[in-house]
């Protein structure tokens, strides 16, 4: 799909700001003026680019932002983190070089993300905009489910993506869980939610569950519903404006984009 709307103005595009959400199928840009209002959406192979996007890529935007999946992940309670001790680490990695690791201090939960982008994704987007701001989709996803999390209880949550799931699990406002999962279909979907329903002795459903990266009308919607009192769609907490209905329809499935500035 390419959008763009009658108010993008090439001489305004030094004040405009590019969101790139990017995995190993797909790539979606959106373009936004101040008042977030959406300029442009295109979304395309990321091996077939359009000749429009192109165009887009080559713009001097005033802010670029790139949102990227994780390739390896790991957490450490930060209170026993230290920067300089990160090579402790390596072994958990498959890539055992040190200055790929990065760490994301994640504050509301006291804990510390080391993880890897996949090389080949971050370089061909390092290559475009050297300048730009790189964040991982699970800081984005965790920052969003937060105002969902009870005290009490079990909340099960989903993030969808290329052929992918992260699957996270809170217990009584603590995070036990986060791991990424190969899916194709929604019965591959259950038999990851089923393990760990089965890990954590969670008996039938939980209180709730929280879904991300696709939209309510999806099948994977449907199919959570099986193992929850109650589904719930994660909300962006920047609000993007558009009149064009089939835009606001797909933009939807990328509420992580939309915050992941807030999280620079």
């Amino acid at each position: 799909m390419n959008y763009t709307a009658d108010d993008f103005h090439f001489h305004y595009v030094s004040t405009y700001s590019l969101l790139v959400q990017s995995d190993f199928q797909n790539d979606h840009l959106v373009v936004v003026d101040e008042d977030k209002q959406v300029l442009v959406y295109m979304t395309y192979d990321n091996l077939n680019p359009s000749a429009e996007a192109i165009k887009i890529l080559s713009l001097p935007f005033k802010k670029v932002c790139v949102n990227l999946p994780h390739q390896d992940l790991i957490w450490v309670p930060s209170e026993v983190y230290h920067e300089t001790e990160k090579g402790l680490y390596v072994d958990y990695f498959a890539e055992s070089d040190i200055s790929r690791i990065t760490s994301k201090h994640i504050e509301a939960l006291g804990v510390t993300a080391l993880f890897q982008y996949d090389q080949l994704l971050y370089n061909r987007w390092k290559k475009i905009f050297a300048e730009a701001d790189f964040v991982p989709y699970f800081e984005v996803v965790l920052n969003q489910a937060q105002s969902y999390i009870p005290i009490q209880g079990e909340v099960l949550g989903v993030h969808l993506y290329d052929d992918q799931a992260d699957i996270f699990l809170f217990i009584n406002g603590e995070l036990r869980l986060y791991n990424t999962f190969e899916i194709a279909t929604p019965d591959d979907l259950s038999y990851f939610i089923l393990n760990v329903f089965k890990n954590f002795s969670i008996k039938e459903k939980v209180p709730k569950i929280l879904l991300s990266g696709t939209s309510r009308e999806s099948e994977w919607f449907v199919r959570l519903n099986r193992y929850g009192e109650w589904v719930d769609m994660i909300q962006p907490k920047e609000k993007w404006i558009t009149t064009h209905s089939e835009v606001s329809l797909r933009l939807e499935e990328l509420n992580v984009l939309a915050d992941s500035v807030s999280c620079v």
